[in-house]
């Protein structure tokens, strides 16, 4: 006790503070928590297992030139292996053990005063292995000539809800045997159990030149791997670091191959490198609708009804009105339109052009609607009487859609566009900076819709729900009128209305919705009200998007209607043409709290990679990377 009262009023207990105050972790430091078997004990200590003594003596090798202890080597490795379970930042701390005897009189103190000390390590994507490795090595020494310090007291002190010695991994050099003095008698002992510090210990013992790596406890990234996986990948990274000493972090891998394989499968990679189909355009496979079923009921705005024939030839008779200012492939038409079949049929005549059509929200602000104008550059507008003072100031031509010179026009198509074409642009909210115009192509759309073809019933009747504006109603529009389904179009005041939506639902007998889970859950509400038109619903999917989900809040929803209709939670982005990922809700996810992002759809690749741009090991965060035939072409007039 008075040498510990000596310390804590000397210069080098300032110096000591003064150390770890600069070298504590930083506020940002990753979490390496992971869930942990049931069945796993967090006191038991693993067999051993032992290191290739052949790779040992080529880490020997290096760590003489490197003039660095092997451990400093082998704890480099350690913390690589560490980096790739977090995947966070470029920080990794690993938990020393330390003996705190520093003076000679505490050397034979029976007391315990080991502790452990927070070794904070910058792993930078561009370092060498060799800068890496004196990195550690520096590090460690400096830890070890402060480590009298309490540091546990100041980690708490400057950051109370931040990690702490429990979140991370610890990796420990101890002897297998060693010798004891006691009085005249001499003998040997060896450690059978390190004991606990931090959740998870990586335990190397040393016989002679030979390596062990035993591990302890659980909770942290590394804890459900069997012993020999864990030496086997800590091996797989020093032969990296060893076969290669100016080769850069980055490029050292520690997955396997059977990580990638698991990886490859539920990223759905293969399908990056199968054969392309035969692309089409949108008006190609509305054509064919046409033809198979002329008379069918297309689209059903209010009490009108617009058969596939008359949608096709009015929008023939206004595409050749475009074509006549302009339209063509490569060029844009800015639609403003409210939802309606009008709507629709411009949107279709745009398309016949070879046109991209540019929608814009009518209830925008002005100065948004000059924006979009400016910034896509369209060669003309098309929109109602009533919506045409909206583009007042926007310099450009204003086509009325009922206009008269339209139905002079011939009802004949005109050339079909090719499928690279771009078909429409839609801006961003503009919610991070400023918006900007997403260009998706008819193929990107095409491949879309063929990818859930398995899953959702499209020839059936959709609503047309959501703002023009928004990509959803890509989905909606050409859900429907490509596979010969009927589009319900919902008016702008049953939109607002949870029970008329739901009322129009049951009247229409439509099959497929999409919503924003928002939405939804209000039209939950009127549906427990309405028990009555409850039982005359025909739903068969339920399609949620544009925003998170709360698969707890539709309790309700599933206890009512068991089995059917299938709710599915579609995660996209615009620049992945509407929808990207899969995923059915269940009456079991009812007690989740996660919006569940489920499998990539069948035309694209999902990758989930760290900071560095390599893969991270299943469970690990990262950020998500979209591939495949459902990537937009880019941002208009921008280059990323």
């Amino acid at each position: 006790m008075s040498c510990e009262s000596a310390y804590e009023a000397s210069d080098e207990y300032l110096e000591d503070q003064a150390y770890w105050t600069r070298n504590l972790p930083s506020e940002n430091e990753p979490q390496y928590r992971l869930p942990h078997t049931a069945d796993h004990d967090p006191h038991a200590l693993s067999e051993p297992a032992q290191l290739d003594p052949v790779l040992l003596r080529r880490v020997q090798e290096l760590a003489e030139v490197w003039k660095v202890p092997r451990s400093a080597v082998i704890t480099a490795a350690c913390a690589l292996l560490v980096r790739r379970w977090c995947a966070e930042g470029n920080e990794v701390v690993l938990n020393l053990p330390v003996s705190r005897r520093v003076q000679p009189e505490s050397k034979t103190l029976p007391a315990m005063l080991a502790g452990v000390v927070p070794l904070v390590l910058r792993v930078s994507p561009g370092a060498t292995v060799a800068d890496f490795c004196a990195q550690v090595d520096a590090r460690i020494q400096e830890a070890v000539q402060h480590q009298r310090f309490p540091v546990q007291a100041l980690e708490r002190k400057v950051s109370p809800g931040g990690p702490q010695v429990a979140d991370r991994v610890s990796v420990n050099f101890l002897p297998a045997t060693f010798g004891l003095d006691l009085g005249a008698a001499t003998a040997t002992a060896s450690y059978t159990n390190p004991g606990l510090v931090g959740a998870f210990g990586l335990n190397f013992s040393n016989l002679g030149d030979d390596l062990f790596l035993r591990t302890a406890g659980v909770g942290q990234p590394f804890a459900n791997f069997d012993v020999i996986d864990l030496a086997g990948r800590l091996q797989r990274v020093l032969v990296a670091m060893t076969a290669d000493p100016g080769r850069l972090l980055a490029s050292i891998d520690v997955l396997d191959s059977g990580d990638y394989t698991r990886l490859d499968g539920w990223s759905n990679r293969a399908v990056l490198t199968q054969p392309a189909g035969a692309a089409v355009s949108i008006p190609v496979l509305f054509a064919e609708q046409v033809a198979r079923a002329p008379e069918a009921v297309a689209i059903r705005d209010g009490a009108r009804s617009w058969t596939y024939r008359e949608v096709d030839q009015a929008a023939n008779r206004l595409a050749h009105l475009l074509a006549g200012h302009g339209a063509g492939p490569g060029e844009r038409v800015a639609l403003l339109f409210s939802r309606s079949a009008e709507a629709v049929v411009a949107i279709l005549a745009v398309l016949k052009t070879g046109a991209a059509y540019v929608p814009i929200d009518p209830e925008v602000p002005a100065a948004r609607t000059q924006f979009v104008v400016a910034d896509a550059a369209p060669i003309a507008a098309l929109t109602t009487a009533t919506l045409a003072e909206r583009l007042r100031g926007c310099q450009l031509p204003v086509i009325d859609t009922d206009d008269p010179a339209v139905d002079t026009q011939p009802g004949t198509p005109l050339p079909v566009p090719a499928a690279e074409d771009i078909a429409y642009i839609i801006y961003t909210s503009g919610t991070t900076g400023t918006p900007k115009g997403v260009a998706i192509t008819h193929h990107n759309v095409i491949a879309l819709l063929a990818s859930v073809d398995a899953d959702v019933p499209r020839a059936g009747v959709w609503t047309q729900w959501h703002s023009l504006a928004f990509d959803v109603s890509v989905w909606e529009i050409f859900g429907a009128l490509l596979a010969g389904g009927r589009l319900v179009v919902v008016p702008e005041t049953t939109a607002r209305s949870p029970e008329d939506l739901h009322a129009l639902l049951a009247a229409e007998q439509v099959t497929v919705l999409s919503q924003t889970p928002s939405a939804f859950y209000a039209l939950q509400t009127a549906d427990a009200l309405q028990p009555e038109v409850r039982q005359r619903l025909t739903l068969q999917t339920v399609v949620f998007a544009g925003e998170a989900l709360e698969p707890r809040r539709l309790r309700t929803w599933l206890d009512h209607h068991p089995g059917a209709p299938r709710l599915i939670n579609m995660y996209g982005i615009t620049e992945t043409t509407v929808h990207a990922s899969f995923r059915e809700i269940v009456a079991a996810d009812a007690d989740s709290l996660a919006s569940p992002v489920g499998v990539p759809l069948r035309h694209l690749a999902f990758f989930v990679l760290d900071q560095w741009l390599r893969p991270v090991p299943t469970g690990v965060v990262g950020e998500l990377y979209i591939a495949g035939a459902g990537l937009a072409c880019g941002y208009v007039g921008r280059a990323g």
